[in-house]
Protein backbone atom coordinates (compact mmCIF):
# COMPACT_ATOMS: atom_id res chain seq x y z
CA UNK A 1 0.00 0.00 0.00
CA UNK A 2 1.51 3.45 -1.21
CA UNK A 3 0.36 6.73 1.10
CA UNK A 4 1.36 9.80 -0.11
CA UNK A 5 2.00 12.90 1.82
CA UNK A 6 0.12 16.84 1.19
CA UNK A 7 3.04 17.28 -1.19
CA UNK A 8 2.47 14.32 -2.91
CA UNK A 9 5.33 12.82 -2.18
CA UNK A 10 5.47 8.92 -1.19
CA UNK A 11 5.38 7.97 2.10
CA UNK A 12 6.74 5.27 3.89
CA UNK A 13 5.00 3.45 6.33
CA UNK A 14 7.04 2.35 9.14
CA UNK A 15 4.20 1.02 11.45
CA UNK A 16 2.91 -1.89 8.75
CA UNK A 17 6.41 -3.46 8.63
CA UNK A 18 7.24 -4.22 12.23
CA UNK A 19 3.84 -5.48 12.71
CA UNK A 20 4.12 -8.02 9.51
CA UNK A 21 7.37 -9.16 11.17
CA UNK A 22 5.50 -9.26 14.81
CA UNK A 23 2.65 -11.68 12.61
CA UNK A 24 5.32 -14.14 10.62
CA UNK A 25 7.27 -14.57 14.16
CA UNK A 26 4.03 -15.49 15.82
CA UNK A 27 2.87 -18.01 12.79
CA UNK A 28 6.83 -19.33 12.97
CA UNK A 29 6.41 -20.04 16.53
CA UNK A 30 3.10 -22.04 15.80
CA UNK A 31 4.59 -24.12 13.32
CA UNK A 32 8.20 -24.01 14.96
CA UNK A 33 10.40 -23.42 12.14
CA UNK A 34 10.87 -20.50 9.64
CA UNK A 35 9.47 -19.77 6.67
CA UNK A 36 10.27 -18.20 3.04
CA UNK A 37 9.11 -14.48 2.40
CA UNK A 38 7.49 -16.38 -1.05
CA UNK A 39 5.25 -18.75 1.30
CA UNK A 40 4.76 -15.47 4.02
CA UNK A 41 3.19 -13.68 1.09
CA UNK A 42 1.20 -16.67 -0.09
CA UNK A 43 -0.17 -17.09 3.70
CA UNK A 44 -1.14 -13.53 4.14
CA UNK A 45 -3.02 -13.60 0.50
CA UNK A 46 -4.66 -16.77 1.17
CA UNK A 47 -5.81 -15.43 4.85
CA UNK A 48 -7.21 -12.13 3.39
CA UNK A 49 -8.76 -13.79 0.41
CA UNK A 50 -10.87 -16.03 3.23
CA UNK A 51 -11.91 -12.36 4.67
CA UNK A 52 -10.22 -13.51 7.77
CA UNK A 53 -8.07 -10.52 9.44
CA UNK A 54 -4.82 -11.32 9.77
CA UNK A 55 -3.98 -11.84 13.28
CA UNK A 56 -2.75 -14.14 15.86
CA UNK A 57 -5.77 -16.02 15.98
CA UNK A 58 -6.28 -16.83 12.70
CA UNK A 59 -2.59 -17.27 12.04
CA UNK A 60 -2.81 -20.25 14.88
CA UNK A 61 -5.76 -21.84 13.03
CA UNK A 62 -4.21 -22.10 10.05
CA UNK A 63 -0.95 -23.26 11.78
CA UNK A 64 -2.86 -26.08 13.36
CA UNK A 65 -4.41 -27.08 10.24
CA UNK A 66 -0.95 -27.31 8.45
CA UNK A 67 -0.22 -29.52 11.33
CA UNK A 68 -2.63 -31.88 11.54
CA UNK A 69 -3.55 -32.33 7.94
CA UNK A 70 -0.28 -30.98 5.92
CA UNK A 71 -1.66 -32.85 2.36
CA UNK A 72 -5.06 -31.36 2.84
CA UNK A 73 -5.52 -28.48 0.21
CA UNK A 74 -8.18 -26.14 0.26
CA UNK A 75 -9.65 -23.03 -1.10
CA UNK A 76 -9.90 -19.80 1.28
CA UNK A 77 -13.65 -20.31 1.30
CA UNK A 78 -13.37 -23.47 2.98
CA UNK A 79 -11.07 -22.69 5.25
CA UNK A 80 -12.85 -20.27 6.46
CA UNK A 81 -16.35 -22.76 6.46
CA UNK A 82 -14.43 -24.89 8.34
CA UNK A 83 -13.18 -22.45 11.03
CA UNK A 84 -16.98 -21.30 10.99
CA UNK A 85 -18.19 -25.49 11.54
CA UNK A 86 -15.98 -25.99 14.07
CA UNK A 87 -16.86 -22.70 16.02
CA UNK A 88 -20.42 -23.52 15.90
CA UNK A 89 -19.53 -27.76 16.75
CA UNK A 90 -17.74 -25.61 19.87
CA UNK A 91 -20.45 -23.77 20.98
CA UNK A 92 -22.75 -26.94 21.43
CA UNK A 93 -20.12 -29.16 23.55
CA UNK A 94 -20.74 -28.35 27.31
CA UNK A 95 -18.18 -27.97 30.16
CA UNK A 96 -18.73 -31.91 30.60
CA UNK A 97 -19.71 -34.53 28.35
CA UNK A 98 -19.86 -38.21 28.63
CA UNK A 99 -18.69 -40.21 25.88
CA UNK A 100 -22.41 -41.33 24.75
CA UNK A 101 -23.61 -37.73 25.09
CA UNK A 102 -21.33 -36.75 22.27
CA UNK A 103 -21.61 -39.74 19.52
CA UNK A 104 -25.26 -38.07 20.09
CA UNK A 105 -23.96 -34.57 19.57
CA UNK A 106 -21.97 -36.21 16.33
CA UNK A 107 -25.20 -38.15 15.27
CA UNK A 108 -26.73 -34.78 15.04
CA UNK A 109 -24.15 -32.48 13.14
CA UNK A 110 -24.48 -35.21 10.59
CA UNK A 111 -21.00 -36.92 11.40
CA UNK A 112 -20.97 -40.66 11.30
CA UNK A 113 -17.52 -42.10 11.44
CA UNK A 114 -16.58 -45.61 12.63
CA UNK A 115 -16.18 -46.02 16.12
CA UNK A 116 -12.62 -47.07 15.41
CA UNK A 117 -11.85 -43.19 13.73
CA UNK A 118 -13.46 -41.80 17.21
CA UNK A 119 -10.96 -43.66 19.26
CA UNK A 120 -8.27 -42.36 17.35
CA UNK A 121 -9.20 -39.01 17.53
CA UNK A 122 -9.53 -39.22 21.11
CA UNK A 123 -5.90 -41.08 21.27
CA UNK A 124 -4.77 -38.09 19.20
CA UNK A 125 -6.62 -35.80 21.90
CA UNK A 126 -4.38 -37.58 24.57
CA UNK A 127 -7.53 -39.25 25.97
CA UNK A 128 -9.08 -42.79 25.34
CA UNK A 129 -13.02 -43.20 24.29
CA UNK A 130 -15.40 -44.86 27.01
CA UNK A 131 -18.90 -44.19 26.88
CA UNK A 132 -18.89 -43.70 30.53
CA UNK A 133 -16.42 -41.32 30.96
CA UNK A 134 -16.98 -37.17 31.18
CA UNK A 135 -14.77 -35.59 29.67
CA UNK A 136 -13.83 -32.03 29.85
CA UNK A 137 -14.32 -29.43 27.20
CA UNK A 138 -10.24 -29.56 26.37
CA UNK A 139 -10.34 -32.55 25.01
CA UNK A 140 -13.46 -32.62 23.48
CA UNK A 141 -12.35 -29.33 21.25
CA UNK A 142 -9.39 -31.14 19.79
CA UNK A 143 -11.57 -34.22 19.03
CA UNK A 144 -14.33 -31.98 17.88
CA UNK A 145 -11.28 -30.24 15.33
CA UNK A 146 -10.86 -33.81 14.22
CA UNK A 147 -14.72 -34.56 13.62
CA UNK A 148 -15.05 -31.39 11.53
CA UNK A 149 -11.98 -31.98 9.12
CA UNK A 150 -13.49 -35.70 8.66
CA UNK A 151 -17.21 -34.43 8.01
CA UNK A 152 -15.25 -32.07 5.26
CA UNK A 153 -12.92 -34.75 3.60
CA UNK A 154 -16.11 -37.20 3.33
CA UNK A 155 -18.06 -34.56 1.98
CA UNK A 156 -15.73 -33.66 -0.66
CA UNK A 157 -15.15 -37.70 -1.28
CA UNK A 158 -19.03 -37.82 -1.93
CA UNK A 159 -18.94 -34.68 -4.36
CA UNK A 160 -16.21 -36.52 -6.53
CA UNK A 161 -13.33 -33.38 -5.18
CA UNK A 162 -9.83 -34.93 -3.98
CA UNK A 163 -8.43 -33.88 -1.10
CA UNK A 164 -4.50 -33.33 -2.28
Amino acid sequence: MQIFDARGEKMICTLQRPVDRELRQVYEAFIDDRIGDTTWRSLKKFLLESGLELNANNLHEYATLRKSYPKLSLTPLEFRAILATFDNAKNLIPNQITGEEFLRLLIKQDIRPDISTIYRWFKQAGSKYSKMTTYTSGVMFAVIYRAVIWKFISERKENGFSIM
